[in-house]
């Protein structure tokens, strides 16, 4: 046996010796939270981790670039370039390139059906090295076809393991052959401490954060944070409200209705700023797309959260919300939600298309007909089992599996 071990795997300068990469599409504050805690529980194993970040850029997010300091070492693979524009043999020949350099001793990869996921793939298979598959995909993201289906199965067959999201996506994972004692999950987490400090911070003193877009009024609100995209279903959730407004003036009690405050920007944000416009919708403001830094902020000011899509592999908006103590309200079409909704206790699903249990949901909790500071509670601790702690233990969990074909021993605290 290889006892891979802090005494057994450090160098004589007490560095790693063996290395492990973690490869993303792009280093986003996500993956590099992620990331981060893995390096540190496997580094105290003596495994060293090694970031790879495919491209600089991409067309999906606008995260601002971070060429910060990192605790982990990182490389991009095609610097300057954006990652829905890459071909198959720039991938190749930048993913073969580093590899080789770093040479390790497993390699995590981001997907599946990618240039780049592909491209690491290959070299893992070229080199006898374990390759480990991350993803969210569940079943019904798409609409399935059975040679697509079939051929899908084959590539995730040459992963030595997978570290999913939850439920959903081991039920997926396993029709797609995977053993089920080879599937983690904890791969979607966020920084819940980090979400929940700020929005604390911004509790105690909201006055400070009157002058920003969506907050100027103490009216308490819904928040929603989505790219501005069909499937998000935005416009849905204005009509909802426009409903919910309509239905909280006209009853005896006349509790005065919530403002809906919606994070992001996208294609969609000129037909959502419209339809505001031509129906007369009241109370309903769009800050725009926010850095990760000031999302806590809103968080921390806002009672619930409204998630409203009709697809969404599994939506870290509602991990972020949850983690920042709010109560929620997720579309049945999310990935996340059989895991991380709690009915009545953390909050509510719906079927993305019912508007009016969307408004209903909205008319209970903005009523004073449930206990919200009890469902934040619920939020908090539901959420706490959901965290990057989980995303170490599904990863670490995973390498074990992988290595234990190569006859090598993982010791951990």
């Amino acid at each position: 046996m290889n006892p891979v071990s802090g005494a057994g795997r450090m160098g004589d300068d007490g560095t790693p010796r063996a290395s492990v990469v973690i490869q993303w599409p792009r280093l986003g504050p996500y993956y590099k939270a992620r990331s981060s805690a893995a390096f540190y529980e496997l580094t105290a194993a003596g495994i060293k981790v090694v970031v790879l970040e495919t491209a600089s850029l991409d067309d999906t997010y606008a995260w601002e670039k971070d060429d910060g300091a990192t605790p982990f070492e990182r490389f991009v693979v095609l610097p300057g370039k954006i990652y829905e524009r890459i071909s198959l043999m720039e991938s190749w020949r930048g993913m073969r390139t580093l590899l080789e350099r770093i040479n390790p001793l497993v390699v995590f990869i981001h997907g599946y059906s990618t240039y780049d996921a592909w491209s690491a793939l290959a070299w893992c298979k070229l080199h006898n090295r374990p390759a480990i598959l991350m993803s969210d995909s569940k079943y019904d993201d798409t609409e399935r076809v059975w040679w697509k289906e079939w051929l899908k199965g084959k590539v995730v067959g040459q992963f030595k393991a997978a570290l999913i999201a939850g439920s959903l996506q081991r039920i997926y994972m396993e029709e797609l052959g995977m053993r089920p004692e080879r599937i983690f999950d904890g791969f979607d987490a966020v920084d819940n401490d980090f979400f929940w400090e700020g929005a604390e911070r911004a509790r105690r003193n909201p006055v400070n954060y009157r002058s920003l877009a969506g907050l100027e009024s103490p009216v308490p609100f819904f928040l929603a944070s989505a790219r501005f995209v069909k499937l998000k279903n935005l416009d849905g959730l204005l009509r909802a409200y426009a409903q919910y407004r309509r239905v909280m003036t006209a009853t005896s009690e006349r509790i005065p209705p919530w403002r809906l405050v919606i994070l992001g920007d996208g294609a969609e944000r000129k037909a959502l700023e419209h339809l505001v416009h031509s129906e007369g919708i009241q109370g309903a403001s769009f800050p725009g797309f926010l850095q990760i830094g000031e999302l806590p902020i809103y968080y921390g000011l806002a009672r619930v959260f409204v998630h409203p899509a009709f697809k969404d592999t599994w939506g870290l908006v509602v991990n972020e919300a949850m983690a920042a103590g709010l109560p929620v309200l997720v579309s049945k079409r999310c990935g996340c939600a059989p895991d991380l909704v709690s009915e009545g206790a953390n909050g509510y699903t719906f079927a993305p298309d019912d508007l009016s249990t969307m408004t209903d949901l909205m008319v209970r909790v903005s009523s004073g007909h449930v206990d919200l500071q009890s469902m934040s509670i619920a939020s908090r601790n539901l959420i706490k089992e959901w965290g990057l702690k989980r995303f170490v233990q599904g990863l670490i969990g995973a390498l074990q599996v992988a290595l234990q074909e190569e006859r090598v021993i993982l010791k951990f605290r």
